[in-house]
């Protein structure tokens, strides 16, 4: 009781100090609205409310911290100005932290435990940043509606003067805010003197593959000519298939959104049903208490939360085809200039450098630009966390049974009455006070039964040795209840399968995105397509175009065009060779023939009929691989609320029942 008083005195503490800060905020905000001063770039920026907190927040090392890598990601999909960008950033900071607040104080109010307070902080910080993604991702829906919707002005004004930047031009006023910024960045790279670095830098920031292929497709009309083929103009009929492009991705992340949009409470749901199922369970059969409240109960919650965790991560990385790298980068570069880490890292990763070459290429087949000794040190830090936590948990283990020796028995949770309990309590006084007395050595029933005598509460001499024999049971029990050798095995174990996590997880990520080899190999057509009718082009320039829109099959095309030079028919081998995929070898077989002098038109002239093929067998392969993830993700959902059930449920009910089954039983035997 005086643990739950600190918490609540604690939130209350937190609850005015976040009031004050505001209030503070707002009286800043109000002095500065009398003084008039002087608004340096945007109307009333000084008098906002978020855009007040972005920058009062942004004074402080680690609430910037924060705020710059929520901000990093907005950046990424909107290029608007400063002060709309630190409002936005600072909506998102307070929709995701003032949720997760509420929940971590909705945790805590089930269970005040230490134990309870880190594996609750782990789990918000984890629903936290899916919070931050579910926003992120709102944003990026809405910007690739609205990019839908320009091409198809774009279209329109093309249609009107043929002239490609002029038509971006004439679509900006058409497009809304966020679409505009990124059309009118188009119309500069269209326009510059020097379009190709433009375009370079424009694909560095652009929000995703679509935006960039746009881009190219009016970059390379725009040099070397449109061309009507077929009596349609090639540039138009670029468009369409960027359009049917967009069309599916955006259905498919529709039916992705709807297919995972419970599962993430249904994962987290277990955390939320631990205290109130112990509490029902405890109320209709107390001898469960002893298994709640003993050593099975914390295991079974730590394995619990870790289940909850590890289910979330993995339902997110089902969901998304990309992983933003957020910046554990300075961290990692700070613990690697310790220099026995330094030196230690650089012998792991030189001792076995066929694997790290392997880690590096695993990296970039999965999108990811860490270093591979951040990788290193990741895996390092997993490894020691699991440690100490897997020793923590034993040694909680052994204290919570000894603690419940000293202050707990089966005739407690029994009484029936209180002067039961008030009798059990003396008993186990007396017992406590003895096991605590000779807890260190070996003492002989003489010497225990003498202790119960001394001790004066027992007189009769056939108690005293009930008492003895019942003090020494205990004794033996709670001498043995020590950190073994073979539980440091087992945090040794638990430590090395920790260690490979981060390896495992990337290996999840390559297989999850192996799954749209489909998609990928599409974009090439697309770009093929807007590449193959221009007469000068060759096969290492469609390579280099491939290579620059490529993610899962980047690896393999950048090898092949770093030996292009070397011979380009064994290249374009060793490609087909390294990347078996049969649509993907069968465009550059394709590559192959135009290499052999064919003309590239003539190369791909099934082209068309080819993607025609492989977009009606695409929409099927959608629909599979969307069903396949939901049926994944509901898998992995479901997996900690069964456990929930069956481990702090079932074992439990069916122990208790069985053990007073058996004692029934023996009453009925020895009535007989």
């Amino acid at each position: 009781m005086n643990r739950r008083a600190i918490f609540l005195l604690a939130v209350i503490v937190i609850a005015i100090s976040v009031v004050a800060i505001i209030a503070v905020l707002y009286m800043e905000m109000m002095k500065n609205r009398k003084k008039k001063m002087v608004r340096p770039v945007y109307k009333d920026s000084k008098n906002d409310f978020l855009f007040n907190c972005y920058v009062f927040f942004n004074r402080f090392s680690i609430t910037r911290r924060y705020l710059n890598r929520i901000r990093q990601r907005i950046e990424m999909l909107d290029m608007s100005d400063n002060w709309t960008i630190s409002r936005k950033t600072m909506r998102f900071a307070f929709i995701s932290t003032s949720s997760v607040l509420g929940m971590l104080v909705l945790l805590l109010l089930l269970n005040l435990d230490l134990y309870y307070f880190l594996v609750s902080l782990v789990t918000v910080i984890v629903v936290h940043n899916q919070l931050i993604s579910l926003l992120i991702d709102g944003i990026e829906n809405k910007l690739l509606a609205q990019f839908e919707k320009f091409l198809g002005d774009v279209r329109h004004h093309y249609h009107e003067h043929g002239m490609i930047d002029e038509a971006v031009y004439d679509s900006i006023n058409d497009c809304k805010y966020e679409m505009a910024l990124h059309a009118n960045k188009m119309y500069e790279v269209l326009s510059s003197n020097d379009p190709e670095a433009e375009l370079e830098k424009y694909n560095e920031m652009a929000p995703n593959k679509f935006f960039k292929t746009f881009l190219a497709n009016c970059y390379t009309v725009q040099k070397f000519g449109d061309k009507i083929i077929n009596e349609d103009s090639m540039f138009l009929s670029n468009l369409n298939y960027l359009k049917q492009e967009i069309n599916m991705e955006m259905l498919r992340r529709k039916k992705l959104d709807y297919l995972f949009n419970s599962l993430a409470i249904i994962a987290l749901a277990p955390i939320f049903t631990l205290k109130p199922l112990e509490m029902w369970g405890v109320s209709n059969l107390p001898d469960t208490a002893k298994y709640f409240e003993g050593a099975y109960g914390f295991v079974v919650q730590i394995v619990m939360f870790a289940m909850v965790i590890l289910s979330y991560k993995l339902i997110n990385v089902l969901k998304r085809d990309y992983k933003f790298n957020s910046s554990d980068d300075d961290l990692f570069s700070k613990i690697l200039k310790i220099p026995f880490v330094r030196d230690f890292i650089s012998i792991l990763k030189n001792k076995n450098y066929t694997k790290t070459i392997r880690y590096q290429n695993l990296m970039k087949t999965i999108g990811s630009n860490e270093r591979v000794e951040h990788f290193y040190v990741r895996r390092i830090a997993y490894m020691i966390v699991a440690l100490i936590v897997s020793v923590f948990v034993f040694i909680n283990v052994h204290s919570i049974t000894r603690h419940k020796i000293l202050y707990n028995s089966d005739q407690l949770i029994n009484a029936e009455n209180q002067a039961e309990v008030e009798a059990e309590k003396e008993i186990l006084k007396m017992d406590r006070e003895i096991i605590l007395k000779f807890r260190r050595k070996k003492p002989v029933y003489k010497d225990i039964k003498n202790a119960v005598i001394e001790y004066g509460t027992i007189k009769d001499n056939t108690l005293a040795e009930t008492a003895a024999k019942r003090i020494k049971d205990k004794l033996e029990k709670y001498q043995k209840e020590h950190f073994k050798w073979w539980e440091l095995l087992i945090s040794l174990s638990v430590a090395m399968v920790c260690y490979n996590i981060p390896y495992w997880f990337m290996v999840f990520r390559k297989k999850v995105l192996q799954m749209n080899m489909e998609d990928e190999v599409m974009q090439f057509h697309a770009i093929i397509l807007m590449l193959m009718h221009i007469e000068r082009i060759t096969v290492e320039d469609i390579l280099r175009w491939m290579e620059q829109f490529a993610v899962i099959f980047k690896d393999s095309i950048s090898k092949c065009v770093n030996n292009f030079e070397n011979g380009d028919i064994e290249a374009l081998e060793q490609l087909k060779i390294d990347e078996p995929f049969l649509p993907f070898a069968r465009i550059v077989e394709n590559l192959q023939s135009a290499s052999d002098k064919i003309p590239i038109e003539r190369a791909f002239d099934q082209i068309k009929i080819e993607r025609g093929y492989y977009q009606d067998k695409r929409k099927m392969d959608n629909e599979t691989i969307v069903n396949k993830k939901g049926l994944m993700g509901k898998a992995i959902a479901f997996l900690p609320l069964i456990a929930t059930i069956v481990f702090y449920l079932a074992i439990p009910f069916l122990i208790v029942s069985l053990v007073q089954l058996m004692n029934y039983s023996d009453q009925l035997t020895s009535g007989f």
